[in-house]
């Protein structure tokens, strides 16, 4: 049983407090943090921004470039092994999880939670991933220059659930969407996070009001349950 952290959205400043939270789960006194950035498709300033905030936090950080790099599976290998922390970063999930499947990686991370070798982490595209599928705003769902959402689907399926980022800019198309899916839904707003850790299940918050939810189809009925949330500081 592996340790994830799926960020619901948010940036680096109002999610300092989640980000310490991960770095926490870490029981040793320095970490090994990798950042992983295919879904910015390793956007420099991402990840320098990322080296930024975690280095402050006693982490050694690394990033796999799968986007701008070419890597043996050597190096993959020891990149994953090396870390204590792998952190995802946002941006365009279909894309990303099309990177991920060239090289393995997504297999490769699947193996990392079961043995429980480094903690799982992640926002948005990166907080997805780790579940049945996502509803993303990935660019092959923009159409005329205007946004669309769409499933992205094929994702890591740790976790039963379509997951939704970003929930309070997307309560009207996920509640519709989550109406075609069988499975429920966990809709989480900015600076929230679903947190697995030593086989149990809670949610945590950074800001007071922001919330989270499970959004099921039952009978063609829409059911709605605001979740218990944790506050951190």
């Amino acid at each position: 049983m592996g340790r994830i952290v799926a960020i619901g959205g948010g940036d680096l400043q109002s999610n300092l407090p989640i980000n310490k939270y991960i770095v926490e789960m870490d029981k040793k006194d320095s970490h090994n943090l990798l950042f992983v950035g295919t879904a910015s498709r390793d956007a420099e300033g991402y990840i320098d921004n990322i080296k930024m905030v975690f280095e402050q936090l006693n982490c050694c950080v690394k990033a796999l470039c799968l986007s701008s790099k070419e890597y043996i599976q050597k190096e993959i290998d020891e990149l994953l092994e090396w870390a204590d922390i792998i952190y995802v970063g946002g941006g365009n999930t279909f894309y990303m999880m099309e990177v991920w499947r060239k090289y393995g990686l997504d297999r490769k991370l699947m193996d990392v939670y079961s043995k429980d070798t480094a903690i799982l982490a992640g926002i948005s595209a990166g907080a997805m991933c780790w579940f049945n599928c996502g509803h993303s705003d990935s660019e092959v769902f923009w159409v005329n220059n205007i946004v669309g959402y769409g499933w992205v689907e094929h994702l890591l399926n740790i976790h039963l659930y379509a997951y939704c980022p970003h929930y309070e800019e997307r309560i009207e198309s996920f509640d519709k969407m989550i109406m075609e899916k069988s499975i429920p839904g966990l809709a989480m707003e900015a600076d929230t996070a679903f947190v697995e850790q030593n086989g149990q299940i809670k949610y945590i918050k950074s800001k007071e009001d922001s919330k989270a939810y499970i959004v099921r189809n039952v009978n063609g009925t829409m059911l709605k349950k605001q979740l218990e949330m944790i506050m951190i500081s």
